[in-house]
Order: structure tokens, then C-alpha cells, then sequence
């Protein structure tokens, strides 16, 4: 098992916006890279939100910690560390607005996220004016169909509504969709890193998939595995729809939901949709124990 990363090693700047790469874990990329490939591989690493219960921690069965870990790997983001939003509950959806159904049922809320909380939280200390990836503001709803019926991506629906509207009950109608109880969550600035089964790092290895195998596990030994983070890398073994990346991701133990074998869920969405507001496409994914 790799050491952990520690706070006093110098750091490498891997891109704009992005958390600083520390020093160890730089050391490693070089050493597995190589000089010429390792600055490519620093350029993969992403920005992500690890999002915690704020009363808490918060740790899977596993015991992978929730928080996004110390030093130079996460930033605590947030104007005063306060809720960007919740897991579960009801969603504040205006009037007007249908709720989400999915082969004729009410799909399940799984998260109501702050948009400007979290553009907060993606600047470095919380400071700075540089636009995110994400709306300015309004919020994000993630529903999805609990029965996990669909898999061709499609059971799942991500809405950007304004903030201000009153709680909603779940229509009457239809099967079932069990409101997840309500977990106020926080958000902490940390670094992502691809592994093995992203091809953007496996491409840059072409002729030895190997390296890319033995580096995607010695980043995954050395950065946290949260149990909810917003956008950065895929932290699972779900399948990876060709073309995007993960906007959000929830593992099933942090919830009081039962979806059987399932252990987590996940929320795709391209580069160009993300640029452009279009959170009508979304794809939904889905993994088994």
C-alpha cells in the first residue's frame, strides 16, 4: 500500500483550475511515465467536489473516508464551509414543472445541489471570479428510476431549475418512488485522477497498457475514494458512456435507499453539454457488488 500524501512535499501545477499536484504523487506519475509523458498525465487531473454530511465525516462500509482527505490534494471550498445542498429529500421544483417519470414512474430524487454554493466551492479557497463548469446559480435536481431498469443510459434526468420554490410531493400516480431521506451535504475542493479504464489515459500509453494499469492503481491507492464527488474522474467500475465524463457520483451506502445489488449510481454528461447548459441529455450509470 502506497504512503499517504503529506502536507510538506512541493507540488506540481498539473492545469488551470485544478488543485495542485503533490509533490510525491508527481513523483510517482514520472517515475511510472517517464520524463516526456509525465507532464501529459498531469494534465488529465481533474477538479472535483467531494460532498460530505455536514454533521459528519462521513466513511462507506469499506472504510474509504468520505472527506476528500489533507494537505495539497483537497482545498475546503465554500464561503463559510455551510450546506451547498442535500442528498435525497424533496425536490424544490417550480410550478409548472412535470416531475420526472421514467416508463410511466416517478423517479427518485437523489440530490439537490446550490449551483452558486458550489461555484463557491470550485474556486481555490472559495476566492476568485473565474466562471466553473457549472451554472452560476439556480439548482441542480438529479432523479433517477430506482428500479434500475433501463441500460442503455436513459433512466435518469438532471434538471436546472431556479432556487425559491416550495418542497414537492411525489406524484400519487405510478409506482412507488420513495423519497430518500434528507442529508445535508458540504463540499471540498480535491483532485482527481483517471484510472486504468479511462482511455484518456490509456492512450497515452499504446504500446504497454500495463503502465497505464499499474499507474491508474497506485493514483487510486494515493487519492481518496469519496463517497459523493461532483465531476473530476470515474471512481468506480461502472461502465464509462464513450464521449463523457461523470458530473455526479453517489455511492449506495451513503444513502438510506435499497437498490439491491447496486453499490453505486452515477449521472454522464459530454464536455460540450456541460459548456453549454444542456443537462436535458445526461446519461445514467450504474454499478453491481
Amino acid at each position: 500500500m502506497a504512503e499517504p500524501v503529506t502536507t510538506d512535499t512541493p507540488v506540481t501545477a498539473p492545469g488551470e483550475g485544478v488543485p495542485p499536484i503533490p509533490g510525491d504523487i508527481a513523483e510517482l506519475v514520472r517515475a511510472r511515465a517517464g520524463e516526456r509523458l509525465a507532464p501529459l498525465v498531469h494534465r488529465l487531473f481533474r477538479s472535483s467536489l467531494v460532498l460530505d454530511p455536514v454533521d459528519g465525516p462521513g466513511a462507506d462500509e469499506g472504510g474509504r473516508g468520505a472527506a476528500a482527505g489533507e494537505g495539497a490534494a483537497a482545498e475546503h471550498g465554500g464561503a463559510d464551509g455551510g450546506p451547498v445542498g442535500r442528498l435525497g429529500g424533496l425536490p424544490a421544483l417550480p410550478a409548472g414543472t412535470a416531475w420526472p417519470e421514467f416508463a410511466g414512474r416517478p423517479m427518485q430524487l437523489l440530490a439537490e445541489l446550490d449551483c452558486a454554493a458550489l461555484a463557491v466551492a470550485l474556486r481555490p479557497g472559495g476566492r476568485g471570479t473565474v466562471p466553473g463548469p457549472l451554472p452560476a446559480d439556480g439548482l441542480l435536481l438529479f432523479f433517477h428510476d430506482e428500479s434500475l431498469s433501463d441500460f442503455t443510459g436513459r433512466g435518469c434526468r438532471v434538471l436546472h431549475v431556479p432556487a425559491g420554490a416550495p418542497p414537492r410531493q411525489a406524484p400519487v400516480t405510478g409506482a412507488g418512488a420513495p423519497a430518500v431521506p434528507a442529508v445535508p451535504v458540504r463540499a471540498t475542493r480535491a483532485l482527481s485522477a483517471p484510472s486504468y479504464q479511462d482511455r484518456e489515459l490509456e492512450r497515452l500509453f499504446p504500446d504497454d497498457f500495463l503502465v497505464a494499469l499499474d499507474l491508474g492503481i497506485d493514483l487510486a491507492e494515493r487519492l481518496p475514494r469519496p463517497a459523493v464527488r461532483v465531476l473530476g474522474w470515474c471512481d468506480s467500475d461502472t461502465g464509462r458512456p464513450e464521449g463523457h465524463r461523470p458530473l455526479l457520483q453517489i455511492e449506495s451506502g451513503v444513502l438510506a435507499a435499497e437498490w439491491g445489488e447496486c453499490v453505486n449510481v452515477s449521472f454522464w454528461i459530454t464536455d460540450e453539454d456541460l459548456a453549454t447548459g444542456r443537462f436535458d441529455r445526461v446519461r445514467h450509470g450504474f454499478g453491481t457488488a
